[in-house]
């Protein structure tokens, strides 16, 4: 079980990890099948199997087995990571509505193309003609541009590059809290001194490193300073919950809640 901390009203409660992590419809197409893709195939079959071949890696992972990581397994972890970071309620609906504006501007710029395929002016449009071609395209191109942001070469590149680590704190008085947003990104993607943080399990952090001075400094970190830092990023980062083991650092979590929650 773990204790859910909903950021906007300081209540927490109980529940089971499958209760968890979720919003019904996230990823969902508004129609039962858009252009043959059926409506939950992006949960039910694309991000399923990105979480089943993570899942394997975190096993390995929190076993210690880092350095027998396979360049595949490597791949399929950072890919998970990826996922991670847009599978959120306000990039997705941002994505959404932003893909689709684009898509309909683009379309109102080639009233040529129109031309060429329009045979009895039944629509106005080529953007009414797209919609009544290919019913849903539109309202949810941006889900199918999901995909391909997950497996961005660029990105996935310079993940793949940094120098990765797996950090035990088992000696620590408090477990890792885990957010909504569960990937703590110090830095963007081209800081010389970017830090990833993941945690994996209650007492074990993957991270990912660029620089030598974070190489040189966090072999030397003190483990309880560390995973302070990184429960006050978890909290300060985290849109509506943060979840916890129970609940012991209800006070931590409480002086950290973001102001717009309050």
């Amino acid at each position: 079980m773990l204790q859910v901390f909903r950021l906007e009203d300081g209540v927490t409660k109980r529940r089971s990890p499958r209760a968890t992590g979720f919003k019904h419809g996230l990823l969902s197409l508004t129609k039962e099948q858009v252009m043959g893709m059926d409506r939950d195939a992006l949960e039910t079959v694309v991000l399923q199997r990105v979480d089943n071949e993570a899942d394997l890696v975190r096993k390995k992972l929190e076993a210690g087995a880092l350095t027998d990581l396979t360049f595949e397994e490597r791949c399929a972890w950072v890919r998970f990571i990826m996922s991670l970071r847009l599978r959120q309620p306000k990039i997705v609906e941002g994505l959404r509505l932003e893909a689709a504006e684009h898509l309909r501007q683009e379309l109102a710029k080639r009233p040529e193309e129109y031309e060429s395929i329009a045979t009895d002016g039944t629509f106005p449009t080529l953007e009414e003609w797209t919609e009544a071609a290919f019913p849903g395209a539109i309202e949810n191109f941006g889900m199918s541009l999901f995909q391909g942001l997950m497996n961005d070469e660029t990105v996935g590149t310079k993940l793949l590059n940094l120098r990765w680590w797996v950090w035990k704190f088992d000696d620590n008085d408090h477990t890792l809290l885990l957010s909504d947003q569960p990937c703590v990104f110090a830095g963007g993607i081209d800081d010389p001194n970017l830090a990833v943080m993941l945690p994996i399990s209650p007492t074990t952090a993957f991270i990912a490193t660029r620089g030598e001075r974070l190489a040189f400094e966090l072999p030397r970190a003190n483990g309880k300073a560390l995973s302070r830092n990184f429960n006050d990023a978890s909290v300060r980062q985290a849109d509506c919950y943060v979840y916890s083991v129970d609940e012991s650092q209800r006070r931590f979590i409480e002086n950290r809640r973001p102001p717009r929650s309050r």
